[in-house]
């Protein structure tokens, strides 16, 4: 690459690096988020998921708005956007407020994030650099994957959590000088271009109703009236969707596109990848806290074998690419991944750290293997004008799946682990009502409300208690992560079924 070509990857990677803190670094927040608001894993787990369902909704009209007025332009509006949602979940007083201050950010990450995918697509010196530079731009999302629970550890034990969201708003603004100085103006754009925003909002609502019924099933009973006419409204509006998008003139799923075979096989692939590393991201940090009893910046370098192999897999699987082939390496990586999230079911209990170990590494391997790859071919399929819709595209398939990923594996985790916590309690003869149990159950013993009903028990089942606990949350644990294999093991039969040939051929 010649040395203005260089100068932009670094600046990409800059801007990179500040969105993969933000998306780690919160998730490792989850227990102290727990203790300060006094709530549960079912209400917290919106931290993550209501960025993750913002970003995925705003990516594709991100995407298409960067190729109709310039991805310079919409990378620095969405960056302010994300800087000023930092500063607001800096000062959020409650988990409501945190919630909607993380939806902004959402926003904002999704307008920045396709325009530097496409950004580093369509402004290199040679076609050939594409795969190695989009392995370059995600390398820098993935050593901040890396960074990130490194810098809430250090905030947690600095005395407050949202000191974490500080630092976005740091990095945040280091990423908006790079841009400035770095990038320079597009004066070219893509003329007469459509922003889908019914359908948009139809599949958005349809997956925030999913979401919201996983959370609230729990409480409101499986079988109740209102979550199934929750979970009814949700499947009509999915049902409506291909409805509407065949009504507007470009909708977000081309047909173009969507006829190819190969091109929704590759959409599939960027799915499923997400179910073992964000399932991981989520519970193997509580694991070490809430059952090894480790520190947030201990669970962070715990979490190590996760975040390092990410991230310097980024870097191999763009080399990799042209050499390899996307079938190839997505079926190896796929495969790993499942055995990986298999192995933390399948490992005995009582083994600590080593229980999850090699279950982080393999799903670092498989999701390094699979993450970029499954990006890059669906990108690398299309003309370059298309580069910002399709780098939208695909990762907005990656995060809405990767949160009902979350949303499923925590419904069943949160079912499991309260019954797990009400059969061990009554083996031990402790008798404590149910409301007691819901409160205590996911580990966290420090809120408010956790240390009150401790509070009634006496020093002997005080330990009853905290260990029925502990093994409550790995019997739930092992429950989700065997969603997790399930949902990956699709991604090798995806992989397996991939026509390469085919794929390069969907706009030819």
């Amino acid at each position: 690459m010649d040395r203005s070509s260089i100068i932009k990857v670094i600046a990409l990677m800059v801007t990179g690096f500040g969105i993969g803190i933000d998306f780690t670094g919160a998730l490792m927040l989850v227990p102290a988020i727990e203790n300060s608001f006094d709530t549960d894993i079912t209400s917290t787990q919106w931290v993550l998921n209501i960025y993750a369902l913002f970003f995925a909704m705003t990516m594709v009209a991100g995407g298409r708005m960067g190729d109709m007025f310039g991805h310079r332009k919409m990378m620095i509006i969405g960056l302010s956007i994300f800087l000023f949602s930092s500063v607001m979940c800096f000062v959020s007083p409650n988990l409501d407020f945190l919630i909607g201050a993380r939806a902004l950010q959402g926003i904002g990450a999704g307008c920045v994030w396709p325009c530097t995918l496409a950004f580093g697509a369509t402004k290199v010196s040679k076609p050939e650099h594409r795969a190695m530079i989009m392995g370059m731009i995600l390398a820098g999302v993935t050593t901040g994957n890396v960074f990130g629970p490194l810098i809430s550890g250090a905030a947690v034990n600095f005395g407050d959590w949202r000191l974490f969201f500080l630092a976005n708003v740091v990095f945040s603004s280091i990423s908006m000088i790079t841009a400035l100085l770095l990038m320079q103006r597009e004066t070219q754009h893509k003329q007469g271009e459509h922003i889908d925003f019914s359908g948009i909002g139809v599949l958005s609502f349809a997956v925030l109703l999913l979401l919201y019924g996983l959370d609230v099933g729990a409480d409101w009973g499986w079988t109740s009236v209102p979550l199934l006419m929750l979970f009814f409204l949700s499947a009509v509006l999915f049902f409506l969707f291909p409805k509407v998008e065949k009504r507007v003139k470009e909708p977000v799923l081309l047909p173009q596109m969507m006829q190819n075979r190969e091109f929704r096989i590759t959409l599939g692939l960027n799915m499923f990848n997400v179910s073992a590393a964000f399932v991981g991201l989520l519970y193997f940090p509580q694991y070490m806290q809430k059952v090894l009893g480790w520190s947030v910046f201990q669970s962070a370098l715990g979490l190590a074998p996760l975040t390092v192999l990410l991230a310097v897999g980024s870097i191999v699987s763009g080399t990799l690419y042209n050499d390899f082939g996307p079938k190839r390496l997505l079926f190896w990586g796929y495969l790993i991944a499942t055995i990986g999230a298999a192995s933390v079911v399948v490992m005995p209990d009582g083994l600590g750290y080593f229980q999850i170990l090699p279950g982080m590494a393999m799903i670092g391997l498989g999701a390094t293997l699979t993450v970029g790859p499954s990006g890059t071919a669906a990108v690398c399929a299309v003309k370059p004008e298309r580069a910002g819709l399709v780098g939208g595209l695909s990762f907005m398939t990656h995060l809405v799946y990767g949160a009902i990923s979350v949303a499923c594996a925590t419904a069943i985790m949160y079912v499991t682990s309260l019954a797990s916590l009400g059969k061990q309690l009554s083996a031990d003869g402790v008798t404590m009502s149910e409301a007691d149990q819901r409160v205590i159950n996911g580990g966290s013993l420090t809120t408010d409300s956790a240390q009150a009903v401790m509070a009634k028990l006496n020093s002997a089942e005080v330990e009853k208690v905290k260990t029925a606990i502990a093994a409550a949350f790995d019997t739930g644990m092992n429950m989700a992560f065997i969603f997790a294999t399930l949902s990956v093991s699709v991604g090798v039969v995806l992989a397996m079924m991939l026509d390469e040939d085919k794929l390069h051929k969907v706009e030819g």
